[in-house]
């Protein structure tokens, strides 16, 4: 197979005395490069989100190669150390990521350098060897995706896997299979609308966006057949982790039977998904976006970048060595007991809200969150149209009622750490199959069924015309992907009345 149609796919280049980044955060509107020159302006492109995924690989792999430059190797201490220090340097920009896993390379390198020789450039030499053997390794980990995958293929995925997706089609593609993709549009970057949705149509292949809530929905109505999914990191019992918003896909494709694929590497020390730093990113990021914020004033945030998607709900672990069910990857890569139990700390306890409320709901969600010892209304911003920012915070935080901001993709997280203490779910109408809500009703009451937390049904406010986006081909009015991209359009969905506990009398 030719190249990868894909700048993601390398997205960082070294050109001789220092290397330059793809900044991702232009994407689709510009492709820029950074040029790097110091370890400093490496680490600050890492930790703004202008480089991620593999891209945060390489930036670490030629920030080394500018580290060694000029040492000897009369003393190759001072270098280990330095290297050592670097790996800190990186992961302390992008805790949940082990850097220090990529860092393990170094050490058997330095055992086979000849004294005297000039390290800088041995050290470069060998980084250059290393990154060629990752690029040919994922061309083949994206062709044993490729020959897992049903023909055609109804393919959903989530954010971006930096150009291996683009190389997963190209291989369907080769084999003579019919693929049609789904991408969500992945908040609070927006990566499926910006990255995954535009390099999939560059290079040719059908592309649908869907907000995040509407996984659900894509599922129950028969559209997805397969999910592929990057990893930042796994565990070596099969745990992924990877950008807020997997594990829910993974819960709703085990409940509809449709397997589930994760793009790994090697795990490296960390023995569960139980024992990772997720890490919680500046919600400055979720309130704003290109520079413009749009949220009210007063209103809190949350904002976890990851969550941890259990090899229970996997069908294959496809690493760089050879695929895998979670079984036999335990097998392959478990050497370290899961750490033992400390007393962990409770975490703050929720209400979640989902739908609009009537005015007189209000009351009773302030009352609610004194008897469920709530700290907070947890209320997602409910894309597309984005009710829960500009209509249902404003009017909480208007009646001193304490609200917590999040996007649609984080619920998951939150129900899987035990904090969502009650869902109140707000219908537009009750059928005999079940209530009827906005796009993203059906995700969590799916959610709340499989963590075994109750849900209050409560009528809804007639859906209030928003000042935003309709659909997802713009976010506050700005276009965020090609127009040969395909928007799915978003339905209202029905809840089956045997998700609750509640029978359909017991609906106020």
């Amino acid at each position: 197979m030719k190249a990868v149609q894909s700048p993601l796919f390398v997205p960082a280049l070294w050109e001789k005395e220092h290397f330059k980044i793809l900044d991702e955060t232009l994407l689709p509107w510009k492709i820029e490069y950074i040029a790097v020159k110091e370890v400093s302006e490496a680490l600050r492109a890492v930790k703004e989100m202008k480089t991620r995924a593999f891209g945060q690989v390489l930036t670490f792999l030629y920030a080394a190669a500018l580290v060694a430059r000029g040492t000897w190797t009369q003393n190759p201490e001072p270098l280990r150390e330095r290297l050592a220090r670097l790996a800190e340097e990186f992961t302390e920009a992008r805790p949940t990521f082990d850097f220090g896993g990529i860092a393990k390379y170094f050490d058997p390198w330095f055992q086979g350098l000849s004294p005297g020789e000039e390290t800088g450039s041995w050290l470069e030499g060998k980084i250059h060897e290393l990154v060629a053997i990752i690029q040919r390794t994922r061309m083949e980990r994206a062709r044993r995706a490729a020959d897992l995958l049903p023909d055609p293929c109804r393919l959903l995925t989530h954010c971006n896997i930096s150009g291996e997706l683009v190389a997963v089609a190209e291989w369907c593609r080769e084999m003579g299979k019919e693929i049609r993709i789904m991408a969500t549009e992945t908040r609070p970057y927006l990566q499926g609308s910006r990255l995954t949705a535009w390099e999939l149509s560059q290079a040719g292949f059908r592309v649908a966006l869907i907000p995040d809530c509407a996984v659900a929905q894509v599922m129950a109505k028969g559209e997805v057949n397969a999910v592929v999914v990057g990893a930042d990191r796994c565990a070596q019992n099969g745990d992924v982790i990877n950008k807020v918003g997997t594990y829910p896909i993974a819960l709703m494709a085990k409940e509809h039977g449709i397997p589930f694929y994760a793009l790994v590497q090697n795990p490296g020390s960390l023995a569960s998904g139980k024992d990772v730093l997720i890490e919680e990113r500046p919600v400055a990021e979720l309130f704003s976006f290109q520079g413009r914020s749009h949220i009210p004033e007063g209103l809190q945030g949350r904002y976890p970048a990851f969550d941890v998607t259990p090899a229970s709900l996997i069908s294959s672990l496809i690493g760089f060595d050879g695929t895998f069910t979670p079984e036999s990857f335990r097998q392959r890569f478990q050497n370290t007991p899961a750490a033992a139990s400390n007393g962990k700390k409770e975490k703050e306890p929720y209400i979640l809200l989902y739908g609009i409320p009537k005015s007189g709901s209000y009351s009773h969600l302030s009352s609610a969150l004194k008897a469920q010892r709530a700290q907070t209304v947890l209320v997602p911003e409910m894309r597309p149209e984005l009710w829960g920012v500009h209509v249902i915070a404003r009017e909480l935080l208007e009646r001193n009622i304490p609200t917590t901001l999040i996007s649609d993709n984080m619920m998951g997280a939150f129900f899987a750490q035990g904090q969502i203490k009650r869902l109140y779910l707000f219908y537009s109408e009750l059928s005999e199959k079940g209530p009827v809500g906005i796009c993203g009703s059906l995700l969590a009451a799916l959610l709340a069924a499989a963590h075994g937390v109750s849900v209050e049904l409560l009528a809804s406010e007639e859906a209030r015309q928003s000042p935003l986006d309709r659909e997802v081909s713009t976010f506050l009015g700005e276009k965020v992907c090609p127009d040969r991209v395909t928007i799915y359009p978003i339905e209202r969905e029905v809840i089956p009345w045997s998700l609750f506990k509640e029978n359909k009398e017991g609906a106020s």
